[in-house]
């Protein structure tokens, strides 16, 4: 489970409907029916959601092959 620390009531709210949407589609309903001053912060928490998922995914740097080879091109 992810869990986002230091959200306020607002984001928490925002939150809350975000993990009632089970589809790609009902985000973007979710988002087309907030007020487009929200559609940020939306955006925000759906980063530090994908983020958490990663975080959560990679244990050791062999989780992250992928990343090394490209960053070894550097």
């Amino acid at each position: 489970m992810i869990n986002i620390q230091g959200v306020t009531q607002e984001q928490a709210d925002i939150l809350d409907q975000l993990w009632a949407c089970e589809t790609e589609e009902d985000v973007l309903e979710l988002r087309e029916a907030m007020d487009p001053s929200q559609w940020h912060t939306l955006d925000i928490l759906i980063e530090a959601i994908a983020l958490g998922m990663i975080d959560d995914a990679v244990e050791t740097e062999v989780d992250c092959a992928e990343a090394r080879d490209i960053l070894s091109t550097f």
